[in-house]
């Protein structure tokens, strides 16, 4: 058996990209990836205001279903005198976040000293007489103060709202409205 002459292809030295087939190949993948650069963005910012829906969802369940547990003529959830609506706001903190160990994380009715206030929660207390859902509404509260005997049905609407504004979040808030019979 004789050898050949030739040698195979993958030997010649003009074998392979040149300089400019390499360029236009890493431009092609340059055009391509910043084409895929918003999608990113977006999904972070998108993850941002998933995280702000559910920590607002989750704050604003948890007082609802703190209220409903409560006796009914308990102070929480009473309307002061001569007022049609009992209202509560409080904000939560995180603390300063540079202090090891800092404990005021939390639900604050004043979050002067206790951080930035990352949540405000408002909540507000309606009470109704039973003969107000004769038209299928509560549209007619009764002033605090009323008689308790007349006095069945108690309206808690929790407002959770997110004061942050920025390039990410974007102040995703909640708002969950409950009837607590007596």
């Amino acid at each position: 058996m004789g050898t050949s002459k030739h040698r195979p292809a993958e030997w010649r030295p003009d074998a392979g990209f040149s300089l400019i087939e390499a360029l236009i190949a890493a431009a092609i993948l340059l055009i391509i990836a910043l084409g895929l650069l918003p999608l990113f963005t977006r999904s972070i910012n998108d993850n941002v205001s998933g995280n702000d829906a559910s920590q607002a969802t989750n704050y604003s369940r948890t007082e609802v279903e703190e209220l409903l547990q409560m006796p009914f003529n308990n102070k929480r959830i009473v309307v002061p005198d001569g007022s049609m609506v009992g209202q509560t706001k409080d904000f939560w903190t995180a603390g300063d976040l540079t202090k090891i160990g800092d404990t005021d994380e939390g639900w604050w009715a004043d979050a002067a000293g206790h951080g930035n206030a990352l949540w405000n929660r408002t909540t507000e207390v309606r009470q109704y007489s039973i003969s107000d859902l004769d038209d299928g509404n509560l549209d007619h509260p009764q002033p605090g103060g009323t008689q308790p005997t007349f006095i069945q049905l108690k309206e808690v609407t929790v407002i959770i709202e997110n004061p942050k504004k920025n390039v990410f979040g974007n102040g995703q808030g909640i708002t969950l409205k409950v009837v607590k019979p007596f």
